[in-house]
């Protein structure tokens, strides 16, 4: 398996994958709220603002789209977003996963697996990844491979209906392998 990632912000076509796609990820995110969280939008539910939405991912300086490639075919997507610093934020993260996506078929495989850890890798500095308590095969992928990326070196708090997880991460080779 050949999992690598593509800035979306420079390919056009990958920003029309990801348009295509992401209502095939609200969709999953729904599924969880017809259990009666409430807690994700379903698709058209805004109208036109998921257009808005996708399109401040590609003009934002903070946004970082990223294309999950499986032998360079598209089976993912992810959206890493740069906090704003300063002094009043001394322990905010420098990054959190804001969207991550793997198409079903592809899932299992550890594609999503490899992919978090390019991008930890890619993206070094404090990270924290936040998951609605509600979304369990989220809470079980993000402790997983946050585990195993960190070797047991993090922080997990849950508190007001979120999983928070919070690490540090080096662009060093050796770190998130066991």
């Amino acid at each position: 398996m050949s999992v690598t990632l593509r800035d979306a912000k420079r390919s056009e076509e990958d920003q029309l994958w990801i348009k295509n796609v992401y209502p095939e990820y609200l969709d999953e995110l729904a599924e969880v709220s017809r259990a009666g969280t409430g807690v994700f939008p379903v698709y058209g539910e805004h109208g036109a603002r998921h257009d808005e939405l996708l399109a401040r991912w590609f003009r934002d300086d903070r946004s970082h789209p990223l294309t999950i490639l499986e032998g360079g075919r598209a089976v993912g997507f992810a959206l890493v977003t740069r906090t704003l610093g300063g002094p009043a934020l001394a322990e905010a993260a420098d990054f959190r996963m804001a969207e991550f996506f793997i198409r079903r078929p592809c899932r299992r495989r550890g594609v999503g697996r490899a992919a978090a850890a390019i991008i930890f890798s890619r993206f070094a500095g404090r990270w924290e990844i936040v998951e609605a308590t509600a979304n369990d095969n989220a809470v079980r992928f993000w402790r997983r491979t946050v585990m195993g990326y960190t070797r047991g070196r993090y922080d997990e708090r849950v508190r007001d209906g979120e999983v928070r997880q919070r690490f540090t991460s080096s662009n060093s080779p050796g770190l998130g392998r066991a």
